[in-house]
């Protein structure tokens, strides 16, 4: 009686035993499932091609009513239609575009807060600036370069001069007293007048602003003599005489300003400049998120009345993969620290 009681006894340890072994692993299959479940719930929303969902920001780091003002509108019109949501855009002027760009690249990772710039606010303000509130190296995802657009040098009527042998003997006779404005410290307008006063041996004197359209009253009204403009910017002010062409910083003449000479055949060929209108996403957005809207900005740069419109303006067109647009950005970055160091330009 006693050995049958025991053998009974041993069976229901290992029944009991093996029933707990089996509802170990269910409970562990189980939390297993629901883990993957809240991974995949937890993924973006753009994963499961619902990207857009709602309106997009995209901050423009100057004042509105210039080149890179209509460029982001022409690019964020064009995208609502596209994508059948808002492209709003959100003007954070201030610092050679630092301000705009920060707050960019400390915004959401998740597509819904873009930045439309030109190049400064990576590739000239680390050599500018002592302190930046962000990391030039990861702190924005270039989606794609849009277009670039040679620098013109145009000036107040009043001036004496009409070509760049009179202007360079203008501003070499009277140091300090020639004037040019630029949309502030770092941009592509103050990177080319630093790169003449080092190859030509002038002392420019440099008057920043927070964007175009107040420098342009300035230059308008003589109180600066001139500006190193973008062909956006440039032409419709040549065409109504409002300013005279000097010269302008490409390599060869341009196409829309076919009488203009470029500073290489007036003896400067260094002095090649301009800006690259690009958009971003701050650093940490997903590759297949940033690739999706290098697609669309592609898809928009190819439509014909696009086209023609950026033609007109005297830019290139480009829409460059967010890899290509790595590329120029990081030549000009190499670029404009030569420039600003051959200028002894001192960081504030």
């Amino acid at each position: 009686m006693t050995t049958s009681f025991n053998s009974c006894h041993l069976q229901t340890q290992a029944f009991l035993v093996e029933s707990l072994k089996l509802l170990a692993r269910r409970i562990s299959a189980s939390f297993l499932v629901l883990s993957c479940g809240v991974l995949i719930a937890s993924q973006p929303v753009f994963a499961q091609n619902t990207y857009p969902s709602k309106a997009v920001r995209v901050v423009v780091p100057f004042l509105g009513g210039g080149a890179l003002d209509q460029l982001a509108r022409l690019l964020s019109e064009n995208l609502s239609m596209r994508l059948k949501v808002p492209f709003i855009i959100d003007t954070r002027a201030g610092a050679g575009g630092v301000i705009g760009a920060d707050y960019v690249a400390k915004s959401a990772p998740d597509g819904y807060t873009l930045l439309f710039s030109v190049q400064a606010p990576i590739t000239a303000a680390p050599f500018l600036n002592k302190q930046m509130p962000y990391d030039v190296q990861t702190a924005l995802s270039p989606i794609s370069i849009v277009a670039i657009a040679p620098n013109v040098l145009i000036a107040w009527p009043g001036v004496s001069f009409r070509t760049v042998a009179e202007f360079l003997a203008v501003a070499k006779s009277s140091p300090k007293k020639l004037s040019f404005a630029s949309q502030g410290q770092g941009t592509t307008g103050h990177i080319t007048g630093a790169m003449i006063d080092q190859v030509a041996g002038t002392q420019l004197l440099h008057v920043p602003y927070k964007g175009f359209p107040p420098m342009l009253i300035d230059v308008e009204s003589g109180r600066v003599d001139m500006m190193f403009a973008d062909t956006i910017n440039a032409i419709p002010r040549i065409r109504s005489k409002e300013l005279v062409p000097i010269a302008v910083a490409s390599e060869r003449r341009l196409d829309a300003l076919p009488d203009i000479a470029t500073f290489a055949e007036s003896g400067l060929p260094t002095i090649v400049s301009g800006p690259m209108f690009g958009m971003y996403a701050p650093g940490a957005t997903p590759v297949d998120l940033v690739q999706k809207l290098s697609n669309e900005i592609k898809a928009v740069l190819k439509l014909s009345l696009v086209q023609t419109t950026l033609r007109d303006l005297g830019v290139e067109i480009k829409g460059t993969s967010p890899e290509e647009a790595q590329g120029l950005l990081k030549a000009e970055t190499s670029r404009t620290r030569e420039a600003v160091k051959s200028a002894g330009i001192q960081p504030l």
